[in-house]
């Protein structure tokens, strides 16, 4: 139960309505009270509440009418109703229409405190089991794959075999692969795609809350603990849970972990009793967990228990012109998310993408065309729109020299031209340390032509 729960109290009785009010605030509540549907409804308007407790009848309405209002604001809102005896059978067809539960007056407060608590405490777990399971959707929901290289047709065509199968998948591959894109596929694959996707980082989040963020805990587990919470695998009964950087996990809950796998069941932080599942565990990792093991840093059971199905993601770079069409993909997404009119690459930008290495794979891409979009919104992209770590030395002298030509509002060619000239064979100088004729060669110059122009021009080295 939460114990600063706001409750609003209505009830036409002033003796009741007095009573009940001490009572709930010597529970911790805290409490507004309405003597009539009006100012019940006033104060639904004006505040925001964990529960009501409502007499069913008053003076200038139905509590009926009042719960059908109520339930539909505030479908979270916890819902208790007071009836005299000969309205026990409304009651009942109330209950059916959204009330939490009901007491039949008279009531003994003790009784009304435990199921208003039960009622809260279960309408406070509803509500935030819906809210992961939204925001998991939404943060999760699967693009899809993408590409036309060898492995990523592999790659949609062991989902397709694997999306109703209940075995474990490991998926390996560099960070920004799109190691959790697959393993949403192979969830919308399969007889679970109606059921939950529930996503979890184990590297992002501390060793002493992980254990309760994947198990749950009740009541008093630990300071803080003010009510139970369930865990993801609880979440994700039914469907499917995805362990991304499983490589990160701690020792402790690596022996954790094996049990769920083996028995599909656990006990939740500070509780006794085991909680049996039905899930799909899908793992992720970066990390090489042959070479974890052999450091000791990973059990090898457990890597036996989650590699039963591998799979392998490759790089954005070993993927080939999959880059080109992956950019389309985000031109379009960015485009449609931002108001944005990008219309394309030009020649030059889709050779940079091509040769580019892309260290932080299809992710760098994504955030890239989500900033081009963002800052240039309309248009080709060109060189100019890339960073400079894409491009080679001598787009990037030109890109430095395009923005400079744009700041003036005439040129003097011939001073320009001389100026790019020298930053040119600056650059070749200083990525060859002044080897003059690894330096000619790379600018596709006479040695003895070079030389005469750093002589004119007065290029000298840096000095570090």
């Amino acid at each position: 139960m939460k114990q600063t729960a706001y409750v609003l109290l209505v009830d036409d009785n002033e003796d009741i309505r007095s009573t009940i009010q001490e009572t709930l605030e010597s529970a911790n509540y805290h409490v507004t009270t309405a003597i009539n549907a009006m100012r019940a409804r006033e104060a639904m308007e004006h505040g925001r509440f964990d529960g009501v407790v409502l007499d069913i009848c008053l003076p200038d309405g139905s509590g009926i009418d009042l719960l059908k209002e109520f339930r539909a604001a505030a479908p979270n809102m916890g819902i208790v109703l007071m009836t005299g005896f000969s309205e026990v059978e409304t009651a009942v067809e109330a209950v059916r229409l959204g009330a939490d539960d009901f007491l039949k007056k008279p009531f003994d407060l003790d009784e009304l405190l435990l199921r208003l608590e039960k009622v809260l405490k279960k309408r406070a777990e509803s509500a935030e089991h819906h809210l992961l399971k939204q925001k998991v959707k939404a943060e999760h929901s699967s693009l899809s794959l993408i590409g036309q290289c060898p492995n990523v047709c592999k790659l949609r065509e062991m989902a397709r075999l694997l999306g109703d199968s209940d075995s474990t998948v490991l998926i390996t591959g560099e960070s920004g692969t799109g190691k959790e894109v697959i393993a949403n596929l192979l969830h919308q694959s399969g007889s679970r795609s109606s059921k939950p996707f529930v996503s979890i980082n184990c590297g992002a989040i501390p060793e002493e809350l992980l254990e309760s963020e994947l198990f749950g805990h009740v009541k008093g587990a630990f300071t803080g603990a003010i009510r139970a919470r369930p865990g993801r695998f609880d979440v994700a009964n039914g469907g499917t849970i995805f362990l991304d950087e499983i490589g990160d996990m701690s020792a402790k809950l690596q022996v954790k972990l094996l049990r769920v796998l083996q028995e599909r069941c656990f006990e939740p932080v500070g509780s006794q009793q085991s909680v049996h599942v039905d899930v799909r565990v899908i793992a992720a990792t970066h990390r090489n967990l042959e070479q974890e093991i052999e450091r000791g840093n990973f059990r090898q059971d457990l890597f036996y228990r989650l590699n039963v199905i591998p799979l392998e993601l490759p790089s954005l770079h070993e993927r080939g012109d999959d880059v080109l069409l992956l950019a389309s993909h985000f031109m379009a997404l960015f485009n449609e998310k931002k108001g944005a009119t990008l219309t394309g690459m030009d020649e030059q930008v889709q050779a940079s993408f091509l040769s580019y290495t892309w260290p932080g794979n299809v992710r760098e891409l994504q955030n890239l065309i989500e900033r081009v979009a963002t800052l240039k919104r309309n248009g080709e992209i060109t060189l100019v729109d890339l960073p400079s770590r894409m491009l080679n030395e001598g787009q990037r002298a030109m890109q430095s020299f395009r923005i400079q030509i744009e700041d003036h509002d005439s040129l003097d060619f011939k001073g320009i031209v001389d100026e790019f000239e020298s930053h040119l064979i600056m650059l070749a100088l200083e990525r060859f340390k002044w080897n003059k004729n690894q330096a000619a060669k790379f600018l596709s110059m006479n040695r003895t032509t070079l030389v005469e122009k750093i002589k004119k021009k007065g290029l000298v080295a840096s000095v570090n």
